[in-house]
């Protein structure tokens, strides 16, 4: 009474709760047992009679009571069949319950104290059941397999080199196609065994694939064979929420673990006994000379080097490719795997791109039908991130800025064109719109009385059609600098680290291929005394990630200075120009020429010795260009650019007793002399297409710029009389044309502490502006030769190879000793020659007599 038949089985539902084993007994004096479960027709049937009860168990006739980690049905059967619930079967020794409600017929193990209610199960009344075939085989195992002695099965595991490693299901398909398939662990004497094999052949500690899988969420922990899962390890612990192949690792201890299924390990396979091995053979995509992978009808170009994203199209586009479109899910597992086993880097580039409306779209203009995003992605960050990279770790896509060095992924068709490519079709000639300025086919625009934020300059660039500015050469940076002239500002362009630190990436996307910093700048993230702008961050740090023209001082003027991207001050805007406003008389340089603002240039296109050049000015009723700032330095450099000439300016000594000054008499306040320059006494200035100034004879032929303006030179006033300081000790001053001199001759010192010392007497090592001056330093130093050959003085090598003064005199007159200035590392520091007056480069290190000014 109470029993129901299903097929060959007769099943009763125990009504009273009660502990594991008293369940076992009680269904035991029924002439039955706790139910066994061997398929899921068995499980559904079972289902359906306990599934809508309001007890939450029913105890079946499953345990590892007689051994940890081994579960067995109580009548001893094997487990051919499991349905476990989610981190089931969990670390402790005991016996498992059917679930009810809303995870109804799923397995969970429990104390085998607790009181349950109970499932019991008999065979039918006349039906005889076919009896199991032996389990046991005499059969052996082939030459190179391991087994154990109460096994079926025969194991082996391989080592393999880092590239040649397989993913699980990789390895599950060699084993498979060598006539068997991953481990299936079964009982403590395989894993022993297994283990000894593992011993032998791997020298370090390594990961080896095995069958455990969790791929169906739906079918619980089984082995890849389909075959269920009756035996663990001791310290095996199912996590389900973390990955879904099993693996044994040497450390800890020969562990079962979970890993990412597409991750690149060694493996084991097994076979049964009696079975012959396939042979092995290594499945390769074919490779083409060029190193491109060859799948289906695509090639495949896995970088090996960073680049931008600019730069890595330009390479797939040279070898008759794109950045890699991927279609589907298998593509992008294909190209995951590839940079698994092979790839070094950690993100690659593939085809994807974002508009500033967040739209995405391939490169060639194919649909966007899939995505692989990886979680929180795509965020768009600071609106800077429109590229898209393949991530190594877990193969799925992030977006990222387009100027970021990443690897990248080239596509081409597989029957593809050897051919010459044609050359890149430049952009159509445009112009812009009303109070934007044009350069080299981009529009400019100073915003030079509204103060913003960085993030509200660039959002106002950005509603204009356009960004910040970038500066990728020279030749925009000296457009750039000469119209900071018409600004009061030090105003925002584009670059900065926002995203990394110290990783400075251009707002539009393009890479910084050219910088133009300023002497302390990058500056580092630095504590601050004040309250942060952000309190919320929970850290007093002053965050330099956005950058700015500086303008002020003249060696300054230009160069980029990282600040608080709070701070208020002017920006500039660029954008692409309109082919619709295109004026075919304009000329980029055409204000260089206007006298409406007082000053202007013109070029002479033939060549003259500096004295016909000069004269040739005169005639137009101008003069040799004076260059006296860095605005005017600007523009002439573009000029000299425009027409790739070297052209004579109005700076010579040939003229002035040694002395260099300017036709026009204004004084020498801004210099820009080449390295090593100016190396000659008497001598003519040209402006070189490279922007600096260099010394040549007067008679040589070269282009020339002539400036007029309506400013005329000031008259220098004389200099009034003084008194020096009183002498004290062996202390003494000696004064000339207006400045005090004092000469150490006995107490030497290194370049550096006779600077010190100098300073500390306020004065500087001194700087020399003339013969007079130089003769009259010569004839005092002469009487001294005996305590000092030589003197330090104010000359100094800076970073950029230019000799200074230390006072910044500027340097008009050079008193070289013939060879000098030298390019000997290290001699960066100037001396005079006490016997010759002559100057001479030397060791800083080196400890001689100085003189002070």
């Amino acid at each position: 009474q109470g029993w129901q038949r299903h097929g060959f089985y007769c099943y009763l539902v125990g009504h009273t709760s009660v502990t594991f084993s008293e369940a076992k007994k009680t269904c035991e004096r029924s002439s039955g047992y706790l139910t066994s479960i061997g398929d899921r027709y068995e499980q559904a049937y079972l289902t359906s009679l306990v599934g809508l009860s309001s007890e939450k168990y029913f105890w079946i006739g499953l345990s590892d009571t007689e051994e940890q980690g081994k579960f067995k049905w109580v009548t001893g059967e094997g487990v051919l069949y499991t349905n476990w619930n989610s981190a089931m079967p969990g670390r402790e020794a005991s016996c498992v319950a059917l679930r009810t409600g809303n995870a109804a017929g799923l397995w969970d193990v429990q104390n085998c104290e607790v009181k349950a209610k109970f499932l019991c199960k008999k065979v039918a009344e006349k039906i005889t059941l076919p009896l199991a075939p032996e389990t046991t085989s005499d059969f052996k195992c082939p030459l190179g397999w391991d087994t154990s002695n109460s096994s079926n099965s025969c194991f082996r595991v391989f080592v393999r080199e880092e590239t040649q490693k397989k993913t699980w299901f990789e390895a599950r398909d060699f084993c498979r196609d060598i006539g068997g398939d991953l481990a299936a662990i079964r009982s403590e004497e395989e894993q022993i065994a297994i283990e000894d094999s593992i011993i032998k052949k791997s020298p370090s500690s390594q990961s080896f694939w095995i069958g455990l899988q969790w791929l169906d969420p739906d079918g619980g922990l089984s082995w890849s064979d389909g075959s269920l899962v009756n035996y663990k390890k001791n310290d095996y612990f199912h996590n389900t929420a973390f990955e879904h192949c099993g693996a044994i690792s040497e450390e800890p201890s020969m562990s079962w673990t979970e890993m990412h299924c597409e991750y690149s390990h060694n493996w084991i396979c097994e076979i049964m006994k009696g079975r012959l091995s396939f042979p092995f053979c290594v499945a390769a995509y074919e490779v083409m000379e060029d190193g491109w992978i060859i799948k289906g009808d695509k090639q495949y170009f896995f970088s090996t080097e960073k680049a931008s994203m600019d730069k890595a199209r330009t390479f797939c586009k040279n070898n008759h490719g794109d950045l890699a479109i991927i279609e589907n899910n298998s593509e992008r597992k294909f190209l995951w795997k590839s940079i698994l086993k092979n790839g070094k880097l950690k993100s690659y580039l593939i085809g994807l791109t974002q508009n500033a409306d967040r739209q995405f779209s391939w490169m060639d203009g194919s649909p966007v039908h899939y995505t692989a995003w990886a979680q929180g992605e795509p965020n768009f960050a600071y609106a800077q991130e429109n590229c898209v990279a393949l991530n190594k770790k877990d193969g799925l896509w992030n977006d990222v800025s387009c100027g970021f060095s990443n690897g990248y992924i080239c596509e081409r068709h597989r029957n593809f064109i050897n051919r010459t490519l044609p050359s890149a079709v430049p952009s159509p000639p445009g112009g812009c719109p009303e109070d934007w300025l044009l350069f080299k086919n981009q529009c400019y625009k100073f915003f030079g009385s509204s103060y913003e934020y960085w993030y509200t300059a660039r959002r106002n660039c950005l509603s204009l059609g356009g960004d910040l500015a970038s500066i990728h050469n020279e030749h925009v940076q000296a457009f750039l600098t000469y119209h900071l002239k018409d600004v009061s500002t030090d105003p925002w362009i584009g670059l900065n680290d926002i995203l990394s630190e110290l990783n400075f990436v251009w707002s539009d996307g393009s890479p910084v291929s050219y910088t133009n910093w300023a002497p302390d700048s990058p500056k580092l993230v630095e504590p601050v005394l004040f309250p942060s702008l952000h309190p919320e961050d929970g850290h007093n740090l002053q965050q330099f990630d956005c950058v700015s023209l500086k303008r002020g001082h003249a060696d300054d003027t230009g160069k980029w200075n990282n600040e608080e991207c709070y701070k208020s001050t002017g920006y500039i805007c660029q954008k692409n120009s309109d082919p619709e406003l295109f004026k075919s008389s304009a000329t980029e340089l055409e204000f260089a020429f206007d006298h409406s603002g007082g000053i202007s240039y013109s070029v002479t296109h033939s060549k003259m010795n500096w004295e016909e050049a000069q004269k040739n000015c005169n005639k137009n009723a101008s003069e040799l260009a004076s260059i006296l700032d860095p605005y005017s330095q600007a523009l002439l450099f573009l000029l000299a650019q425009e027409y790739g000439e070297p052209l004579w300016i109005g700076l010579n000594s040939n003229m002035t007793n040694g002395k260099y000054q300017w036709t026009d008499r204004w004084r020498l306040v801004y210099s820009k002399w080449s390295s090593g320059e100016p190396k000659q006494t008497l001598a003519c200035v040209y402006l070189d297409t490279d922007g600096t100034w260099k010394t040549t004879s007067c008679k040589e032929k070269l282009f020339s710029v002539c400036k007029k303006s309506d400013v005329m030179a000031p008259t220098e006033s004389p200099q009034l009389p003084g008194k020096c300081p009183e002498s004290r000790g062996h202390k003494s001053w000696v004064p000339f044309h207006g400045h005090c001199y004092y000469f150490e001759a006995s107490r030497k010192r290194s370049w550096s502490q006779a600077h010190q010392e100098c300073t500390r007497l306020a004065a500087d090592l001194v700087s020399i502006g003339d013969y007079n001056e130089a003769n009259f330093l010569s004839d005092t130093i002469k009487i001294l030769y005996g305590k000092s050959p030589n003197f330090w003085i104010g000359l100094k090598k800076n970073d950029i190879g230019q000799w200074v003064w230390t006072d910044k005199f500027e340097m008009d007159f050079v008193n070289w000793q013939m060879g000098e200035p030298s390019n000997q590392r290290h001699k960066d520091c100037g001396e005079v020659c006490a016997l010759s007056g002559y100057w001479n480069t030397n060791v800083c290190s080196f400890k001689k007599g100085y003189i002070c000014k």
